[in-house]
């Protein structure tokens, strides 16, 4: 019996003998021949060129026939499949005693040797499919649309801002690198990182975030609600070596936080102010340490982002040696077209066409465009959601977000309402370390400023960090018990 069980007729040996003859009839060496003659000939008549080139298309060609016929006989020999190369005599007298279900097994395995298959071959596919796969009725609804001229074809209408679309927070959490956000203040980097964060929270779960907060601005706190530990501290009042010493302290937390765990995420906020106060304090301290992280970093399980109001990073000590090695992220809006445009020698671009720019700032639904390092292109800035529950764009809180009375308010609330009854003082609550600096204030005997060393001479916080000591005359400030001058000295208000 064949390979393919024919029940009649030839032998397997007789139909490979029939389809190598078939086979063999493919004259590619006459074609060679005939081209390298044909392209003499030609040459002599016109132009060697001409000559040439149908001299070199008949070799290629007869070689290519000469390969296929080389396979076709491999085929034939070594496994029975002859369909696709038969002549149509034989083609039919073949298809008669194997049938139609061989015939098309022999041809699909040909096709998917990559074979040409002969017009026979084709025909029959063709009648094949006709006949096991007939065409339909015509359904109810394709009746009723041909009779109701009503009815109308569902158009796909193209759309040219596709292309101007990304979705910039799966780009941002997908897979995590080392970014450099820029955009001035009010242009969106706390809402974006915001939501960055949310979407690589849920995305890695093992990951842990890690924050430097040199604004401490309590109406963005949302932020960064959900990050693993947060370090605030507001630096800009503060003494730049004040601010050396406090971000010295939070690198270094952050440095043993690292070591502690397997995947963690730094997020630098306001790297411009920061970077100016360093500048200040003739410390190199920011630039060492994302130098470090951006070269090394990403291999031990640390990256790092950093959110700046230029992309001109000198201004936040930093060089092109350190940001070259980071994803940038730039935010442009309505109110800073003219500052994108003074940001058009900033090499941190690939492109910039302000046109462009302000096309795509007119066309978003947020009147913001977004610039992605890794595709070198502009985009229209998607929406998303404000986790501050503070429209910067309209300088005011969302509903349900509104700050609570302050303790002057209280105050003052009650005195109005119980004027004719004595009422306690509302003391705001503090913690013991703060309560420490009070009472060292309370106990002074002279009445005037002071500062940071006056401080430390006292044996009550003689041992206290200094930047445990700023941050626990901050919380003192920021509950009406102390007043700052701004400079380096704190003082009572009744002083």
């Amino acid at each position: 019996m064949s390979r393919f069980e024919p029940n009649s007729n030839r032998t397997p040996q007789q139909w490979s003998a029939l389809a190598l003859r078939d086979n063999l009839s493919v004259r590619s060496g006459h074609l060679v021949v005939a081209g390298i003659v044909g392209g003499g000939l030609l040459a002599s008549a016109t132009t060697p060129l001409l000559g040439g080139i149908l001299a070199a298309y008949c070799v290629v060609k007869g070689l290519q026939n000469a390969f296929a016929a080389d396979k076709n006989k491999k085929l034939i020999k070594d496994i029975g499949c002859i369909a696709h190369v038969l002549k149509p005599s034989d083609f039919r007298a073949y298809r008669s005693q194997i049938g139609d279900e061989k015939i098309l097994e022999e041809l699909q395995y040909a096709d998917d040797e990559g074979m040409s298959l002969s017009s026979d071959a084709w025909d029959f596919i063709s009648e094949f499919n006709a006949k096991v796969q007939p065409a339909l009725p015509p359904s109810r609804e394709s009746v009723e649309s041909q009779n109701s001229p009503s009815k109308t074809a569902v158009i796909d209408y193209y759309d040219p801002n596709a292309i101007a679309r990304i979705n910039i927070i799966s780009e941002m959490s997908d897979r995590i690198n080392n970014t450099i956000v820029i955009g001035i203040p009010g242009s969106g980097k706390g809402m974006l990182v915001a939501n960055a964060i949310r979407e690589i929270k849920r995305k890695h779960p093992g990951i842990k975030v890690f924050v430097i907060d040199p604004k401490a601005d309590q109406k963005e706190a949302g932020y960064y609600s959900g990050c693993n530990v947060i370090k605030s501290f507001a630096c800009m009042d503060a003494k730049p070596s004040t601010v050396a010493v406090w971000a010295e302290s939070a690198f270094e937390e952050y440095a043993s936080y690292a070591q502690q765990n397997e995947r963690t995420l730094l997020i630098v906020d306001e790297g411009t102010m920061l970077g100016n106060k360093l500048s200040q304090a003739k410390s190199t301290l920011l630039v060492d340490k994302l130098t470090s992280y951006t070269s090394g970093g990403d291999s031990a399980g640390r990256n790092v982002w950093i959110l700046l109001q230029s992309p001109y990073v000198t201004g936040a000590s930093l060089n092109l040696s350190t940001t070259s090695q980071m994803t940038s992220v730039v935010i442009a809006f309505s109110e800073n077209i003219g500052a994108i445009a003074q940001w058009n020698r900033a090499k941190i671009f690939q492109q910039l066409s302000l046109d462009l720019v302000s096309s795509l700032v007119e066309a978003s639904s947020t009147g913001r465009a977004i610039y992605y390092g890794k595709t070198g292109k502009w985009y229209m800035m998607p929406e998303l959601t404000n986790y501050s529950g503070y429209d910067r764009d309209n300088r005011e809180y969302l509903p349900g977000f509104e700050p609570k009375s302050s303790n002057v308010n209280l105050l003052e609330n009650r005195f109005a309402n119980d004027s004719n009854q004595p009422s306690d003082i509302v003391k705001p609550e503090i913690s013991s370390r703060a309560q420490l600096v009070l009472d060292y204030f309370n106990a002074a005997k002279t009445k005037e400023p002071k500062t940071v060393r006056d401080m430390k001479k006292a044996d009550r916080l003689s041992g206290l960090d200094d930047v445990l000591l700023i941050i626990a005359l901050t919380e003192l400030v920021n509950a009406n018990v102390l007043i700052f001058d701004g400079e380096s000295a704190w003082s009572k208000s009744e002083w």
